[in-house]
């Protein structure tokens, strides 16, 4: 009888709980690449796309776990939308973040926690993104306040664009009453240091 170590039925196990999360089936990905090519963040990816789905494929999930794709996924889509096997790459990539912050996998860029709650607090006070407050406390939470002042020229050309202050939203009640809703979830939370 052959006996099956314990690691590859955690990694089948975790592949497992990342299709039933998302729907897909990381076996229809045949690897041609076409989301790799499309993606605007793969130059910054230790993975492209392709590779981590291969990867998943493979049972080498804590390695996907722990790939800097995982953490700086723009979540675009485009890989997605792209797909020929309508796969929803994007979707897997997400799950595959959030199942290794549940399990307390560590950020090897440790600015991205800091990012994530900044950002999720940005959203619940003015119920939607501002952007410039949200750079102003990323900055300052990361000592570095002057970081982007190089940006301000080209910001400024772009006024209509950009707010300084936070626009007026109606429904900013009906944003934090669906954050009060997921704090209730006791899973809510659990990647984000929350």
């Amino acid at each position: 009888m052959i006996k099956v170590s314990q690691k590859v039925t955690e990694s089948a196990g975790l592949i497992a709980e990342i299709e039933r999360r998302t729907g897909q089936r990381i076996s229809d990905c045949y690897q041609c690449g076409r989301c790799t090519s499309t993606c605007a963040g793969s130059f910054a990816f230790d993975r492209p796309p392709h590779v981590l789905m291969r990867m998943l494929q493979l049972g080498r999930v804590q390695e996907a776990m722990e790939s800097k794709t995982a953490q700086l996924c723009y979540d675009c889509m485009t890989c997605s939308s792209r797909c020929p096997m309508n796969i929803d790459v994007a979707f897997i990539i997400e799950t595959v973040s959030n199942i290794a912050h549940e399990q307390g996998v560590k950020y090897t860029i440790k600015s991205m926690d800091r990012f994530r709650k900044l950002f999720l607090h940005n959203v619940r006070r003015h119920g939607r993104l501002h952007e410039a407050s949200l750079l102003a406390s990323y900055n300052l939470r990361s000592l570095q306040p002057r970081n982007d002042f190089s940006l301000a020229p080209l910001i400024l050309k772009k006024k209509k664009k950009f707010h300084f202050f936070p626009p007026r939203i109606r429904d900013r009640a009906e944003v934090r009453r669906i954050f009060e809703e997921l704090e209730r979830d006791p899973d809510y939370g659990r990647g984000f240091g929350e």
